[in-house]
């Protein structure tokens, strides 16, 4: 898919700094009057520098002529969920412009005359008891994109950005935000047609948190896109195409936790799962009854804690060749692999094991349901009117028409279907392919649609699986998002690792990810034991990566794309006894966990939390990759190095007693190298406990 559109867009510009001296005006420029609003005042100068300060600290404030235009040509195109803008010929310019300020109501507003006309900047309290502020930016001629620039002081730091794979701290980065495939390697030295790169992301979020005491959300379901401090070193920007007006919500704090409250009000929190969902793992099996069966005595006899099975093949299986085997692209339970399912699940459900399945949004031809789809309007459509379809994997197809009523109800139906069979819930995959030149049934912009589709395709299952289980006990698995998803979601997976040790998209990349889901509002995450595609994994990769799984909030396996030669719980009696540990383990943690969870309900700080939660003060955790805390309490620092038995952990500020052994005490904060063998990965308390010691 491609196309090319023509951008000539006015951009006003604001520079944030977190400390800066305001009330002297340097020779050569007037201070204006400040506009001054309850606690909020906003300076000008007559140069067109602009201050924003709240309680007298200093937020914003622009270095010069706070307009300028861009040009550009955009040539789009997509290739298995992962996109590609390019903007050859871009053009700025930074027109001089005459200042004016004042107060209108319960906003402070500022006038900037240039060439175009007058570009007009409003900043208010959202409410008199809220840390946030509403600041808007209106340009004078209608435009296709509008930014704004803030200033990168030396203690400038950007954590957040959605799901994230390959950094914490994003200072130096250039951040693109548009849902799409993370795709399946992402190493530059590795490129292959189903690539993506260290940005591509299927939960991209335009916010970012500053550990000093704020964060900026910029509220859009347009293309952004983040520049932070990279092309200048002194200045970052946030810009959006395709609006009218840009809105930032900017959360004042002054502490983290004030921030993560106030934006988890519009970006929501997860809902909870059921307790049983925590309680005990997940595991991944496919290939019918017999298979099933025998995964479920096998977790029994080694004394597992076993909440559920999931089965993605329980419509179909696919060979995607290379020995690469996957599901079927369809809604109903395909009876050649499971021939009674619902006494299948009935069996399961008198054991206390629930059954979990699988859905996603693709209309294929060579399935039962493209048929229909194509004849009751039910598929997204292309610019010449036909189905607009692509290649998806080894087959080509099209998505679900997300934005009509009743092909959401279509979908509905199966998903109904597939619970009178017993299903407590599924992986509600994908969400990333709307072409953004698709026309939708309800004539909505297909490039704002784009970001909106995982939102409003998990509002489709989650308003099936609440009507059948108002109690709540039900699944639903999702992997992508936007601003606002959390809204929707349940529990979150962080997609598809490849089965390695790689830096760039194997175990290595599954620690940022959670910790940056945990600031987009999500409490209950989880991810692929041990990985999905590449591979195969090893023994002791899968048994690192148990060892992740069992601290975090739900532990599911997956068997990966190489299922036949990837190494797997069942493989032999140690790997089985490893496992059934730190199931164990996990089991031990549910409570603390679920209380973690009801923590996030009422305050947003999520579960799995970047050493920087919870100790801002300190800059030496603002991007450390590879260690996270469980709440507060927990700081686990997994082994993702093959071949090492040691590692070395950075200590925040406290005391800190190594699990394993509450003899072992550390204080920080400083770095120590310990000991991590396997079976004993480096986790540390607060208080020295013995609730782990006994688990065998």
């Amino acid at each position: 898919m491609t196309q090319s559109l023509r951008f000539d867009a006015i951009a006003l510009f604001a520079v944030m700094c977190s400390a800066c001296a305001v009330d002297e005006a340097p020779v050569g420029r007037t201070a204006l009057r400040p506009a001054v609003v309850d606690d909020l005042t906003v300076r000008a100068w007559s140069d067109g520098d602009v201050a924003l300060e709240v309680g007298g600290r200093v937020l914003m404030r622009s270095d010069g002529a706070p307009a300028f235009a861009v040009s550009y040509e955009e040539t789009v195109r997509s290739a298995f969920g992962i996109w590609t803008f390019n903007q050859p010929g871009r053009a700025t310019a930074r027109p001089t412009t005459t200042v004016s300020l004042a107060v209108e109501g319960d906003a402070a507003v500022l006038r900037a005359q240039g060439p175009e006309g007058v570009s007009t900047l409003r900043a208010r309290r959202v409410s008199r008891d809220e840390v946030e502020l509403r600041v808007s930016v209106q340009m004078a001629v209608p435009v296709r994109e509008i930014g704004v620039r803030f200033a990168c002081t030396p203690t400038s730091h950007f954590l957040g950005f959605g799901e994230q794979y390959n950094a914490v701290d994003h200072r130096g980065r250039h951040v693109p935000l548009w849902v799409s495939e993370q795709g399946i390697g992402r190493s530059p030295a590795r490129r292959n047609a189903f690539s993506g790169d260290h940005t591509t992301t299927y939960f991209p979020v335009p916010f970012f948190l500053d550990p000093s005491g704020f964060a900026v959300a910029l509220d859009t379901d347009s293309r952004a896109e983040a520049d932070l401090c990279a092309d200048d070193p002194t200045a970052w920007t946030f810009s959006a195409q395709d609006t009218d007006e840009l809105v930032l919500r900017v959360y004042t704090g002054p502490t983290v936790a004030d921030v993560m409250t106030a934006w988890t009000r519009l970006q929501g929190r997860t809902a909870q799962p059921p307790a049983w969902a925590v309680e005990g793992v997940w595991l991944g099996v496919q290939g019918g009854p017999a298979p099933v069966r025998a995964a479920v005595e096998r977790a029994r006899r080694f004394d597992i804690p076993l909440a559920a099975v999931w089965s993605q093949d329980w419509l179909g299986r696919r060979k995607f060749g290379a020995g690469n085997v996957g599901v079927r692209y369809r809604w109903s339970v395909d009876e050649t692999w499971y021939p009674d399912l619902a006494g299948l699940i009935r069996e399961l459900n008198a054991g206390g094991v629930r059954f979990l399945g699988y859905f996603n949004p693709f209309l294929v031809p060579e399935q039962d349901l493209y048929d229909t789809a194509v004849r009751d309007g039910y598929i997204v459509r292309g610019p010449n009117g036909a189905p607009a379809v692509f290649p998806i994997s080894v087959v080509t197809g099209g998505v679900l028409d997300i934005n009509n009523p009743a092909a959401v109800r279509w979908f509905q139906g199966y998903a109904n279907r597939a619970m009178d069979l017993g299903i407590s819930g599924w992986m509600h995959d994908f969400g990333e392919w709307l072409p953004h030149d698709a026309v939708m049934s309800d004539g909505s912009d297909p490039r704002r649609s784009h970001n909106r589709y995982p939102e409003r395709w998990q509002r489709a299952a989650r308003a099936a699986l609440e009507a059948r289980h108002p109690d709540g006990d039900w699944i639903m698995l999702s992997r992508s998002g936007w601003l606002r998803a959390a809204q929707t979601s349940q529990v979150v997976w962080a997609g598809d690792q490849e089965a390695t040790w790689d830096d760039d998209d194997g175990l290595k990349t599954v620690i940022p990810a959670l910790v940056s889901l945990g600031m987009a509002g999500v409490g209950y995450c989880t991810h692929d034991v041990a990985g999905f595609s590449g591979g195969p994994s090893t023994k002791e990769l899968y048994q690192r990566w148990v060892e992740l799984a069992a601290f975090t909030p739900v532990f599911r396996t997956h068997e990966g794309l190489q299922r036949a030669t990837n190494w797997s719980w069942d493989r032999d009696d140690d790997t089985t006894t490893h496992f059934a540990r730190f199931a164990r383990v996990h089991r031990v943690l549910a409570a603390e966990i679920r209380a973690l969870g009801d923590e996030h309900q009422r305050t947003g700080m999520p579960i799995v939390r970047a050493l920087a939660l919870a100790f801002p003060a300190d800059p030496r955790g603002y991007d450390v990759r590879d260690e996270y805390l469980l709440g507060d309490a927990l700081l686990v620092a997994p082994v993702v190095e093959m071949g090492a038995t040691s590692r070395t952990v950075y200590f925040p500020a406290g005391t800190w007693f190594d699990v394993w052994d509450p003899a072992r005490r550390y204080d920080g904060p400083r770095e120590v190298t310990v000991e991590a063998p396997i079976g004993r990965p480096p986790v540390f308390s607060r208080a020295a406990r013995g609730d782990l010691l006994g688990v065998r």
